[in-house]
């Protein structure tokens, strides 16, 4: 868990003598070892370390299969010509109070609770101290997938220009990336334990769809399903950190059961911050993708992910080509909508404390003998359902 200490919310202006591409108020990266220069994604541009699955090549538009040894156009952060004010993000009267009666909660059971529960109770508690912290004004978003589903392509296409390494070489992406479509995120970013030389922004000169999008930020994952174990552990500890996640899948594998048993089916209760794009649908002949669209809502159904259809909250489910640019607009405005309701992190927060509170009702749910006078026991159920959000009974 990466430890976050108080700190003011102003951003720094990036030193005029750095010209590298950073987020403001963070160092430059300095070049003093140029015989091992970096890719945008973090590995090494001399391809050590890497790895063919073999499984699908991706088609990469206007490019041969060779071309992502390539250096990527930089992509420049603009500078900030003062300090930038951030506005921490606030809980709602209702979250705060489910949050202080968990904290109660767990401060009364630490001689009833295993440590394993017991921790990740206390992890809940410390990530939302810590997100409300830092702005309330972004909304960070990851983009997760397997090998292949096109996922840094679907992040290049949605920040305007290459920032993330595409190609048919497995692992492509090494580290996360991300990309801020406005100043005042660096503290968000870092705490991502993403360095300066892996933050970007988009397209300097941005259309009105882009200005919509002020406030996000993306971050491009590496593959859930990697070969390389610090490639999945760095995956699943991001995703413990964002406020919403973006699930790419590819008409190959949108049904595999390492996605659906490890990652969706325990998030369920995120549905609210989720999206699900099925990518790659150019290459589904006739209906063959609402086919395939509908077999992917009914696994997302089995799963117990609400689905956000018909105007009720719920996971986005939609499709898409990235190559071919064919329902990216569709992406592209609900994730403007659901950046500028700056809903997200409370929301993210919220289904992490149903989460806690399910995993501790056991504990107060059961008939044995426990020891506790029935006195303390109305003091443990009714913190619990203060934290659930429900009433006492």
């Amino acid at each position: 868990m990466t430890a976050v200490t108080d700190q003011d919310h102003t951003e720094h202006p990036e030193h005029p003598e750095h010209s590298e591409h950073s987020e403001p108020g963070e160092p430059a990266e300095h070049p003093e070892h140029p015989e091992r220069p970096a890719r945008a994604d973090g590995s090494r541009a001399d391809g050590a370390g890497a790895w063919d699955d073999g499984l699908i090549a991706r088609r990469v538009n206007g490019t041969a299969a060779g071309s992502s040894s390539e250096e990527q156009p930089a992509v420049v952060e603009p500078r900030a010509s003062t300090p930038q004010k951030v506005v921490p993000l606030s809980y709602d009267p209702q979250l705060a109070s489910r949050l202080d009666a968990l904290r109660e909660l767990v401060g009364l059971s630490r001689a009833r609770l295993d440590n394993r529960t017991l921790s990740q109770a206390g992890r809940v508690l410390d990530e939302a101290a810590a997100r409300r912290r830092l702005s309330g004004q972004h909304t960070v978003v990851a983009i997760a997938g397997a090998t292949g589903s096109g996922k840094s392509q679907l992040f290049n296409t949605l920040a305007g220009v290459p920032i993330s390494e595409t190609g048919v070489r497995r692992p492509t992406t090494a580290a996360p990336i991300a990309c801020s479509w406005s100043d005042g995120a660096a503290s968000l970013i870092e705490r991502l334990g993403i360095p300066p030389r892996l933050r970007r922004r988009p397209l300097q000169a941005m259309t009105d769809a882009d200005e919509r999008l002020r406030g996000l930020v993306l971050v491009d994952l590496p593959d859930h399903d990697s070969a390389a174990v610090e490639h999945r552990e760095q995956v699943d500890r991001v995703l413990g950190l964002v406020d919403a996640v973006i699930w790419v899948v590819d008409p190959e594998k949108y049904a595999d059961a390492m996605l659906h048993e490890r990652y969706l089916r325990p998030m369920a209760a995120h549905a609210e911050v989720m999206f699900v794009v099925l990518n790659q649908v150019d290459r589904l002949p006739g209906d063959a993708a609402e086919q395939v669209l509908d077999d992917l809502r009914r696994l997302l159904d089995e799963d117990g992910i609400v689905l956000g259809e018909y105007g009720e909250p719920g996971t986005t489910v939609l499709a898409l080509s990235a190559l071919t640019g064919d329902g990216v607009g569709d992406l592209r405005e609900a994730l403007a909508r659901f950046v500028a309701e700056r809903g997200a992190p409370a929301r993210r927060i919220s289904a992490d404390v149903d989460i806690t509170a399910a995993r501790l009702w056991p504990a107060y749910a059961t008939r044995r003998r426990t020891g506790l006078s029935e006195e303390a026991r109305e003091e443990f159920s009714d913190r619990l359902a203060d934290a659930v959000g429900a009433t006492a009974a």
